[in-house]
This record gives C-alpha cells, structure tokens and sequence, in this order.
C-alpha cells in the first residue's frame, strides 16, 4: 500500500514539473494560461488586464495575438470588460497606454513571442510609419483588430 502512495507521488510530481516546464517555453501559437511574465525582452508585444471587478486575477499575455484570442473566448460582456480594462505597450517607447486608444499594426512579419507579429503604438502616425518602414502591413483600432478573424491575422502574417 505504502509502495502505490509513493509510485503516486512521484507520477504526480512529474505531471506537475512536465506542466510548469511547457507553461514557460514560448511557442509559436501557443498561448499558456498561466505562468507568463512582462519582460524587457517581450513588453513590446505584452498586454495587460489588471484585475477588475467581473474579470478575477490580472491576466497577463506575452503577444497580442494571445490577448486577442482570450477575449474572444469571452461572452460579450466580458469581451466589453476586458476592452474596457486592457493595456498594451507601445512598441518603440514600452509606455503603456489603454488599448482601445491605440493602433496595431500587423502584416509586417516581425516576430513576436507567439508568432502573431501585432505590434501596438500608442501614435497612429508612428503605427503607419512602422508599417511603411516594413513595406507592407495594416493599421487598425483595437476593436477592428479583436473582431478580426484570426485567419485575416494569420494570413497577414505568414
């Protein structure tokens, strides 16, 4: 009896370890639930939303692409939440401002930490400089951007 309790623990603790060890590697379209910090490497492309009242804990994404599809998981009154509430970082200055009041560009194919190239601005005409720089690309509004159909991101950035 004693022997099946430890061989129990120890398939446990493996589970546990293999799990927390997937959480923290970044793979491309793959977003984890959990475990994922802001950092200076990856701010650029990160969004936030603090812990409010309907939504829980804050939630924390390392890609926009991520944020996108978590809120779209949502019924349409936490979807209003999360708009409402959401952060994103600019990428040139890593100032945070609310998402709706910025400009993502995709389309650019710049590499972000889960592949979905989205980059935020906090300055519509830095968002369509960064996008000219780059040859190609789109600007959008956080709401065109988080109605779009993942396929038109995807699409836009092979």
């Amino acid at each position: 009896m004693r022997r099946i309790q430890i061989t129990h623990a120890i398939v446990l603790i493996a589970i546990l370890l293999c799990a927390m060890a997937g959480v923290a590697l970044a793979e491309e379209g793959v977003c984890p639930s959990a475990g994922v910090k802001i950092t200076g490497e990856n701010k650029q492309f990160s969004m936030m939303v603090p812990k409010s009242s309907g939504l829980g804990r804050n939630l924390v994404y390392d890609d926009i692409g991520c944020a996108i599809m978590a809120r779209n998981e949502e019924c349409a009154s936490r979807q209003i939440m999360f708009d409402g509430a959401a952060i994103a970082y600019d990428h040139l200055t890593g100032a945070e401002f609310p998402a709706e009041d910025m400009y993502f560009v995709l389309g650019t194919g710049i590499k972000t930490p889960r592949g979905f190239g989205i980059a935020a601005f906090g300055d519509k005409a830095a968002a369509e400089k960064f996008s000219l720089s780059h040859g190609k690309g789109k600007v959008l509004r956080w709401h065109e951007l988080a109605d779009a159909p993942l396929e038109l991101i995807h699409h836009l950035n092979p």
